[in-house]
């Protein structure tokens, strides 16, 4: 079965103001580009899925981080939907070899561009489904009523720069039970120098230890298990408030990296392994969780427990009490162009809202490690924009209150 152009858009008034995932803010409408673009995959592939119905599967099945979607968990609603890895080429260049190889034997990929020439980063996700001369042919999420016909890629959002400097991220899914052929993963290395990272990636041997930490209270929306020590990383995976993980790594280096900057390797309940960002779990009181299921050592992308397995039951633990919060100020040192809070502690990352100098935030991580990182350069604190949106700042720009 050849891939089927379906076409829809995250307009559509049958859903554009649905509630994107677990968000409370935003919508289908206004950010449901790659939710859309998702429902597109799916329904060209013989699995019929409408931006409304794929929104509600992934955000029961611990699909979304809040309005962030998981990409590795359309997976678990389509098994037959293989996700083979998502590749960050916002400072490289874009895989284009690998792109073109993927289109080439029937399989259409997800792409991630800047849809503006504004200053900072305006994410839009599109399906690229075919080359045609030097660009490729998409199916855009954002047009209502939905368009007919070829429409292009470049033409359309390349404004001028080259398609290797355009693309800045792509998700890699494989149609496994349609016949039409198996792609090969994306290398991990290209010519152009991006880097990819698959769940092919070799994880660590596991170190056994007998410590646990929890996802702290303030990680409202969970936390990702990635298959790398890297937000670029691939997450199957997203632990909420109050989980336990077994770490298992080094129990003196993890002990040391907890509230700090950096990633832990850990186990959860269900056997799934991976990393978590560090900033966000805390030592855990009482007993441990008793399951240990290893996951696959291989990093492929490990599925979780089967509900008619029996599972030891742990010592229940009270919960952890919720970090008691604080405000920062935006410094006058921004100026009049304010303060950018943006989705993930990166610069290149969206943006959420824009604070005045003066503006109060509300610091959503533990105090014991924001409060080190204030007015110091290149350091991000989690906050709660006065839009109510959570997101990061640059630490060097804020002050105690």
């Amino acid at each position: 079965m050849a891939f089927n152009l379906v076409r829809y858009s995250q307009q559509d008034p049958q859903w554009k103001n649905d509630n994107l995932g677990n968000s409370t803010d935003d919508t289908l409408g206004t950010f449901g580009c790659a939710v859309t673009s998702v429902a597109m995959y799916l329904s060209g592939w013989g699995y019929p899925e409408t931006p409304k119905t794929v929104n509600k599967k992934l955000a029961a099945s611990g699909g979304f981080l809040e309005a962030l979607i998981v990409w590795g968990a359309v997976s678990s609603i389509h098994p037959q939907i293989k996700f083979k890895g998502l590749t960050i080429s916002r400072t490289t260049e874009a895989p284009l070899a690998q792109i073109d190889a993927s289109l080439a034997a029937g399989q259409p990929v997800l792409v991630e561009m800047d849809r503006s020439t504004q200053s900072g980063f305006q994410t839009h996700w599109v399906v690229l489904y075919a080359k045609k001369g030097g660009d490729y042919l998409m199916l855009d999420p954002w047009p209502y009523p939905v368009e007919s016909g070829e429409n292009l890629f470049g033409a359309r959002y390349a404004f001028g720069k080259p398609l290797k400097n355009v693309i800045t991220a792509v998700a890699w899914y494989e149609a496994s039970a349609t016949g039409s052929g198996t792609t090969p993963p994306p290398p991990s290395g290209t010519s152009s120098g991006s880097t990819t990272t698959t769940p092919s990636t070799p994880m660590p041997t596991p170190v056994e230890t007998d410590l646990i930490v929890q996802v702290v209270a303030s990680a409202t929306a969970g936390i990702r298990l990635h298959i790398a020590a890297s937000q670029d990383s691939p997450a199957n995976f997203a632990e909420m408030p109050g989980t336990q993980l077994r770490v298992i790594e080094d129990k003196a280096g993890a002990l040391a990296k907890i509230g700090s900057q950096q990633w832990i390797y850990v186990r959860d309940q269900q056997g799934n392994q991976g990393y978590v960002a560090a900033w966000y779990v805390e030592k855990a009181a009482g007993a441990a969780p008793t399951s240990t299921t290893p996951a696959p050592a291989t990093g492929s992308a490990p599925e979780p427990v089967p509900a008619s397995t029996p599972a030891t039951p742990s010592a229940p633990t009270p919960p952890a009490p919720a970090p008691q919060r604080f405000q920062v100020i935006v410094s006058s040192s921004v100026g009049a162009a304010g303060l950018a809070v943006r989705q993930q502690p990166s610069q290149g990352s969206a943006t959420v809202n824009m604070e005045k100098a003066g503006a109060r935030l509300t610091v959503i991580e533990p105090a014991s490690s924001a409060t080190p990182k204030i007015g110091v350069a290149g350091q991000w604190i989690a906050v709660k924009a006065t839009n109510n949106k959570q997101g990061y700042v640059a630490a060097q720009y804020v002050k105690a209150k």
